[in-house]
């Protein structure tokens, strides 16, 4: 090898290596991103069973305060018709209303999570992308300056 070469192939290697460590950190970039996608649909799913335990644990409160409140009622000798009635009809209003809240909120937390789910795996293609892409301008550019540098263009 004659020592004119030596300066080629110095900018062949090194733009091959710009190149190389590019890709490199475009697949690190793309890892993390999916990695993040599937803790963000794990948070998901967690969020909505957490809900529907909640919600079951409240079920069964409210069911024992009813019962509490119909055991009074019977051992006071009072009767499940006018006020007594209405006050039950109240607790259980008030109890749905509430089961219904945790749902939606387990359902709202549960939507959050997928949505950044999805917006991590677009990110993790993006940063595919933008990598190849990269990589690919750097290649051509590496390839250009080297021509340049040496008159053969």
């Amino acid at each position: 090898m004659s020592a004119a070469a030596i300066p080629i192939w110095l900018a062949v290697a090194g733009t091959a290596a710009t190149v190389y460590s590019t890709m490199q950190a475009s697949k690190a970039q793309s890892r993390a991103e999916r990695d993040r996608a599937a803790q963000e649909a794990r948070a998901a799913e967690q969020a909505k069973k957490i809900a529907a335990q909640r919600a079951e644990d409240e079920a069964k409160r409210h069911k024992a305060i009813i019962g509490t409140q119909k055991a009074r009622y019977a051992a006071s000798g009072v009767t499940m018709e006018g006020s007594p009635l209405l006050v039950q009809m109240e607790s259980l209003k008030e109890s749905e209303e509430q089961l219904r809240r945790i749902r939606e909120g387990g359902e709202y937390e549960y939507q959050t999570h997928m949505e950044l789910a999805q917006q991590a795996g677009r990110r993790a293609g993006e940063a595919r992308r933008s990598g190849y892409w990269s990589s690919f301008g750097q290649g051509a550019s590496g390839t250009y300056n080297v021509g340049k540098g040496f008159d053969w263009w």
